[in-house]
Order: C-alpha cells, then structure tokens, then sequence
C-alpha cells in the first residue's frame, strides 16, 4: 500500500524561502550595478566637478570678504563641511536629474520593474552613487579654502569627515524625492526652481541654525542637514542621531514612494518612459 503525503506546507514554506533569498540576492546585484553605473557614468564629467567646488568657493570668498570682527579668517571645520555641502547640494541636484532622465531615455525602466526588487533598487543605487560622487567636494573644497585662507589651529578633523559623509548622505536622501518626481511626472526645467537655495537656507549650511528667522528655524527641525551642522558646531551626539534618523525617514519615503508608483504603473499602465 502506498501512502500519499498531503502536508505539503512545509514544501511551500522552504519555496517561498528560497524565493525570497533568491529575490534579496537579485535586489542587491541590481542595487550594486546601479551605484556602479552611476559612478561609471558620472565619475568624470567636467559638470559635476565644476559644480562640486566653484559654487561652494565662491559662497565661501563671499563670507570672508564680509567678516565681521572676531570672525575666524582661517578655515574651521563648520565653514569646511558648510562650505563643502553647498556644492553637494548643487551636484546632487544636477546628477540625480540627468540620471532619472538617462532611465527614462535608455527605455530600461519596465526591465527593472520586471526584476527583483522593482525600481526602488535601481533608485536607491543611484542616489547612493551620487552621495559618493558628491563626496569629492569635501576634500576638494577644503583644498582650495586652505589655499585661500589657512586652516584654523582648532580644526575638528573628525567633525569634517564624519559630518561631511553624512551630510552628502542626507542630501541624496532628501533630494530622493525629486528623483521620484522625475520618474513619476514629464520633466520641466520648472521642477528644481529654488530648490537649492530652499534646503540651502533650511540646511544651515553657512550660518547656525539659531541665526535664522523664528518659523525657519522650526522648519529647519526636519532638514536632517541642519542637525549635522549642528553637530558640527559642537552639540552633542543627540544632534547627529537626529541626522541619522532623518536620513533614514527620507531614504523610507522615497522607497514608499517608489513602490507606489510601481503599484500605479502597474494599474493603470502609466508611461513610464514617455
């Protein structure tokens, strides 16, 4: 007599299991290849560096030509990191803009909403890619100030680099949105008018977040960038767990917004690529 086995849940169980590992591994190749295209792609163009280290030089002459006493006319590191984020903001704007178009351009879209994981991992590799692109107007900016002006004798080296990182970090989690705007909607130049100076002024980047008016500074509060210049200055690590948590809040909207352009794609076929 022959017996057949009718549980065959756990059978299902370890399919979906394997499916799911199977979908994870898949996730992050196309992740990887994101960051990696984007670097590929970007890493040398003569735009992105300009932008990188003109704009921030020339917002940093501007504030020591107007110094007033008992302002340090040496380098100090929330000038270096302020200074330097003027030009990430500026870079990250241009190159998460020219990358969701270069998407929607190369019709490989519907392929990534095909593989594991959809477009949020495509999305989220390119702006992680651009965060580090970004990064090269740290050092190269504060190359340039020290050659203009000398490095201040108390330098935070450790606030510049770990408040640069993350400031790039919570840029591109910020300007995540734009990104997912581009995707969602026919480009208009229209789309990035007084963005940068907006988050410039929100962010804190040239003058402390106590400097600015009253209901701006209570606006400030949810710009992760204010809290990282606010580290940077001297407040305590509550300031840069703020800035983490932020960036992390910013990187979930963008994925939850993602997602449900996915869901509206898939609903009502709306052109991706048009």
């Amino acid at each position: 007599m022959t017996t057949v086995r009718t549980d065959t849940s756990t059978d299902t169980d370890t399919g979906r299991a394997a499916q799911w590992r199977a979908g994870g591994r898949g996730s992050g190749a196309t992740f990887a290849r994101a960051v990696a295209d984007q670097l590929r792609m970007h890493a040398t163009s003569p735009m992105a560096v300009f932008s990188t280290l003109a704009m921030p030089c020339v917002f940093a002459f501007v504030v020591h030509a107007n110094a007033t006493k008992g302002f340090s006319h040496d380098t100090t590191s929330d000038m270096a990191v302020g200074s330097a984020g003027i030009g990430m903001l500026d870079s990250i704007i241009v190159l998460v803009l020219f990358s969701m178009l270069g998407e929607k351009q190369w019709k490989t879209l519907y392929a990534a909403l095909g593989s594991p994981g959809g477009l949020v991992p495509v999305v989220l590799g390119r702006l992680t890619g651009t965060a580090l692109q970004s990064l090269t107007a740290l050092p190269g900016t504060l190359l340039v100030l020290g050659l203009l002006f000398g490095i201040d004798g108390g330098f935070d080296w450790v606030r510049w680099l770990v408040g640069g990182v993350l400031l790039a970090f919570a840029t591109a989690s910020m300007i995540g949105l734009l990104g997912f705007a581009v995707l969602r909607f026919p480009f208009s130049a229209g789309m990035t008018n007084g963005l940068t100076g907006l988050i410039m002024a929100l962010s804190a980047l040239i003058v402390p977040q106590s400097a600015l008016p009253g209901p701006v500074q209570k606006l400030a509060l949810v710009v992760p960038q204010s809290h990282v210049m606010a580290w940077i200055r001297g407040a305590g690590p509550g300031r840069l767990l703020a800035a983490v948590a932020l960036t992390g809040f910013f990187c979930a909207l963008v994925v939850l917004a993602v997602q449900r352009l996915e869901n509206t794609v898939r609903r009502t076929a709306l052109p991706l690529e048009a």
